[in-house]
């Protein structure tokens, strides 16, 4: 009897502590996800060369806007101005009236010997819309005047206009070019016409077939060159020291 009622109570004991420790209050919880750190707390990454890509792609996000919205940062319109410089009849216009001083600027050899040593002036003479005309003095030699003008598609046309004293033509004259394209400065090229080369086949003189007239000019310069293959003459006159004008060129008096 005793050790039966003791085995019976043994066995209330282990049910009971069975059953505390299958208590529900004492049951492991789910596993829960770590909080988040405020982002104050949240550590800096590590800056890699995409993320320095990416900071100056982004850096320049407001200058593309202002480009494309045509605003700056205050947002006022900010519309770019077109700069057109000055083509060649327009610089030289600018001087109508005066006449310069210039040197051969060129290395010397024998065909300049007409040129060397003799007091060279180009007077710009008479301007017009779309003409310029610009007699070069050599010494008391005033044959010569150079004509540029503007063609109905914008383009420029030299002719050199070459008289004897007495007003006549010479039979070397109105031979120059026309420039390739309109010109967008006061830099131009002029490559031998047609008439030209005729010309200069005609006088026996074919080798010049192959010139080209550049004019141009810079804020303090006036420059006239002549070049083809293995010769150059080249006068550079000065635009910032004003000298007396010349005599009116040979044939042109009644232009007067």
């Amino acid at each position: 009897m005793t050790l039966s009622r003791y085995a019976t109570l043994g066995g209330s004991v282990a049910l009971a502590a069975l059953l505390a420790a299958c208590d529900p209050a004492d049951t492991v919880p789910d596993p829960q996800p770590e909080p988040v750190p405020a982002p104050e707390q949240m550590a800096e990454p590590e800056t890699g060369a995409d993320d320095v890509s990416a900071d100056l792609a982004g850096e320049a996000e407001p200058v593309m806007d202002t480009a494309i919205n045509g605003t700056d940062d205050a947002g006022v319109d900010a519309q770019p101005e077109a700069v057109m410089e000055a083509g060649l009849i327009e610089s030289l216009s600018e001087y109508c009236g005066q006449a310069f001083e210039g040197e051969i600027t060129s290395p010397p050899v024998e065909l300049d010997e007409a040129f060397a040593g003799r007091r060279l002036v180009m007077h710009v003479r008479e301007c017009f819309e779309d003409e310029v005309r610009v007699p070069f003095h050599v010494g008391d030699d005033h044959s010569r005047t150079w004509l540029i003008t503007r063609l109905d598609d914008g383009r420029l046309r030299l002719k050199h206009d070459h008289r004897h004293e007495d007003g006549s033509e010479d039979t070397l004259t109105q031979y120059g070019g026309e420039s390739i394209v309109p010109p967008i400065s006061a830099r131009v090229e002029f490559p031998a016409d047609q008439f030209s080369k005729d010309l200069f086949e005609r006088e026996g003189i074919p080798v010049s077939m192959d010139n080209t007239w550049i004019m141009e000019v810079t804020d303090t310069t006036f420059v006239y060159t002549l070049t083809r293959p293995n010769r150059l003459f080249e006068v550079t006159f000065d635009l910032t020291n004003p000298v007396d004008t010349p005599p009116t060129p040979w044939g042109w008096e009644d232009e007067d």
